[in-house]
């Protein structure tokens, strides 16, 4: 899912009193906005508007914001949950429910979960509507830099060495991140209520 996100204006952040702290958040969001975009668009069923829209919301929200997480995945996770809440209210506005996974939705997402290490998975079960649109959930609920393995990897087809050059580690540390994101991929899709569901 080759997802970039728009240009989010954070001219906001630099006149900030505080430029140092706007600085910082000026490179979170940068290193996370492609990951924070795909967990929204996924959330409001695919709508590229609403999700530019909540994007831009989440960028005002968090400048706006005084008490704000440091660098790196606390800062992260506290834009993630910013977003989270702006789906909800999206949603609330839209008068639909914010309810649970559908009954059969969990089947599948167990039965996904329990063949996580089955690599590749078969197209023909892939090109199902729910299995597709749960992968898509449980992916966005991970951090950006985890979600880009993904694809990177999975969808894209790229080699593990491929993806060790690119990001300047070792194919022993690709392994290493690829076991523990379908663990933590295993462990949504187990659980798929934490995967934010509308």
């Amino acid at each position: 899912m080759e997802v970039a996100a728009p240009a989010v204006p954070l001219e906001q952040a630099d006149a900030c009193p505080d430029s140092d702290r706007a600085a910082r958040l000026r490179r979170v969001f940068d290193s996370c906005c492609d990951g924070l975009y795909r967990y929204i668009l996924v959330r409001v069923g695919g709508d590229r508007h609403a999700a530019d829209d909540l994007l831009q919301q989440t960028c005002c929200t968090a400048v706006a914001h005084r008490a704000r997480p440091e660098d790196g995945e606390a800062c992260e996770a506290w834009l993630v949950g910013i977003a989270r809440n702006l789906v909800r209210k999206h949603w609330r506005n839209r008068k639909r429910t914010n309810g649970q996974v559908p009954v059969e939705a969990a089947g599948v997402s167990q039965w996904l979960a329990d063949d996580m290490d089955r690599y590749p998975l078969p197209a023909e079960v892939l090109a199902r509507k729910e299995v597709s649109e749960l992968l898509l959930l449980a992916v966005t609920s991970l951090p950006a830099a985890d979600q880009e393995l993904v694809f990177a990897f999975y969808f894209e087809e790229r080699s593990r060495s491929a993806i060790a050059n690119a990001t300047g580690t070792t194919v022993k540390g690709i392994e290493a991140r690829l076991y523990r994101v379908r663990n933590r991929l295993r462990d949504l899709l187990k659980d798929p209520v934490r995967m934010d569901v509308r």
